[in-house]
Parts: structure tokens; sequence; C-alpha cells
């Protein structure tokens, strides 16, 4: 009996080492394949990775990206056609691509706007327009609400925004739990993860194909380094508490706004978030994008184009009233 046991704390021992050393292995490739393209700064004793384009005391415009990502999701598509006559700015959200993450109550879209509110501080004057897809919607929304002198305009992508009824994904749970989420993370998130990528995208642009060489240009494998991975989940398990706080005070954000959505999304329903979003905004246009699921600015980039400039219309039309 004692043998047995010693022989299965020996194998369980052993598993443990070989998917840690694992992990250490994926991180080290993943991080020198998609290393920092950008600069850091400090934000409130935060280390956050930013990235910028085009001339300084232009225009600005910060992209904000969602769960589960990094800078690269919505630099690829915007970057090159703004940053001419647009000082273009992104940054990894707390946790996520090459940023750290504060100790206490990063998960909060409070937390998470202040981050943002750092980062145009720190990269210009004046108020900028906000670029968001999903999840970063929410984060663009605390950011207009809590620190409104530097919003100008939104344009807010497949936005995830306010409650749901359902629970997040097991693995997101899971991911936060004490000790253990940090195992999983740690441990299996590398090795389980990266097969699981070209399902999980493409429920992403269901209906739609995923696009050639999307996982290389939008950096996908950061997500599964394992601190990358918890962050994001904290982010996704808090987001409806979040969401509930800060929703009753939609009603009070006058700043122009485009939003643009499918009719149907496998990630974020369009009915509960973007449709609702736009009713609850007084001075916010919705645009529908037809086939594009849950990627609008990956498949049909002209009209998140076309949506920025018309957000870039409304501001110099309200400031010139």
């Amino acid at each position: 009996m004692i043998l047995w046991l010693a022989a299965i704390a020996a194998a369980i021992a052993l598993s443990g080492y070989v998917l840690a050393s694992h992990s250490r292995a994926y991180v080290r490739r993943t991080v020198a394949r998609f290393a920092p393209t950008g600069r850091f700064i400090d934000a409130d004793g935060v280390r956050l990775h930013v990235r910028e384009a085009g001339p300084q005391g232009a225009p600005r415009m910060l992209l904000i990206h969602g769960a589960s990502s990094n800078l690269l999701e919505l630099w690829g598509p915007l970057a090159d056609e703004f940053s001419p006559l647009h000082h273009v700015i992104a940054y990894d959200r707390p946790g996520m691509g090459h940023s750290e993450r504060a100790r206490r109550d990063a998960h909060t879209m409070a937390s998470q706007a202040k981050a943002a509110a750092r980062v145009l501080e720190q990269t210009g004057d004046g108020p900028a327009i906000i670029v968001a897809h999903s999840l970063g919607a929410g984060v663009a929304l605390r950011l207009a609400l809590d620190h409104p002198r530097l919003v100008s305009g939104l344009v807010l992508v497949a936005p995830a925004c306010n409650p749901y009824p359902w629970k997040p994904a097991w693995w997101a749970r899971l991911s936060t739990k004490p000790i253990i989420g940090e195992l999983f993370c740690n441990l299996i998130i590398p090795w389980l993860g990266p097969p699981m990528i070209p399902q999980s995208v493409a429920n992403n642009f269901w209906p739609a194909p995923v696009p050639v060489n999307y996982l290389e240009q939008a950096g996908v494998p950061l997500i599964f380094c394992p601190r990358a991975f918890r962050a994001s989940a904290f982010d996704v398990v808090a987001s409806n508490v979040e969401f509930g706080a800060q929703q009753p005070r939609y009603g009070e954000l006058f700043t122009p706004a485009v939003i643009l959505t499918a009719e149907k999304d496998k990630i974020v329903s369009p009915k509960r978030h973007a449709r609702a979003l736009a009713v609850d905004m007084p001075a916010a246009e919705l645009v529908i994008a037809p086939e594009t699921g849950h990627m609008p600015h990956r498949l049909r980039t002209d009209l998140v184009i076309a949506a920025i400039r018309r957000v870039n219309e409304m501001t110099s039309t309200r400031t010139t009233d």
C-alpha cells in the first residue's frame, strides 16, 4: 500500500514537473514570437505596454481591445489607415499582452478605465476618440463616464456592456479560484489551450470564415500565457456585476457615438448589448454589419473606418455649435 501511494505521489510530482516545464517553454517561445512593439509607461505603479503611431499633436484615437486579446487585435486593421492624420494609441489592457496588472481591484471597470485614462494622460493632450471592441467597449463607456474630459467620441464594435442572465464559461470561473485556479492556468492552459484555438477563433468569426494569417496578425497565442489567461478570466467573471453597476448611467452619456454590431453573434448578444445600448445612449447611432459575427473590425473594416469618420464629423459639429 505504501509503495502504491509513493508511486502515485511520484507520478503526480513528475506530471507537475513536466507540465510546469512545458508552461515555461511555451511562455518563452510565445513572448519571443510576439515581442513588445511599443514602449512601457507607469500607470499608478503598474507597467503598461503602449504602442503609438502618427504625429504628436494630431487628433488622438485610443484603441481598447476586449477579453482574451491584446493591442494587436485593433491595431492591425486600423492603425495604418488613421496614423497619417491621427495620433493612434493602443495598449495591452492590464495583465494581458505585455502589460502588468495591479494586485487589487484590477478586474473592476473603474480600475480598467483608470488605466486607460493614464495611457491617454501620458501619450498627449486633449480628448480622444475611443475605438473599443467587445469587453473593451465596457471599459470605454466607463472611461467616458468617469473621465469625460479625455473622451471626444466613441466607436463601440460588438460591444459587451450590459448585465446578462447566465454564468461565465466554466474555464473562466475555474481560473479565478484560489490555488486550483493558479494551478489550472499555470499547468494546464499552455498545454490544453493552443489546440483549441481554431474552434474558439471560428466561433468569434461565425458565420464567416477566419481570415488567413489572423492568428499571427492578432498575436492570439499570447492569451495562453498563464498570467494573461488568468487576468482575462477575472475580467470576464467580474463583468456581469460591473456592467450592472454602470449600465444605469449610460443615459448620462451625450458623447457622440457609433455602435457597430452584427445581426447574430455567438460571443455577445447584439440584442442584449449593442441594440440596448443604442436605446440607452442619447447621442448614439447604430450600424448593422451583416455576416460579421463578433469581428466586424476584421471582416468589415470599411464600416468601422466609416464609423470613426462619422464620429469625427459629430465631434466637429458639436465643437462648432
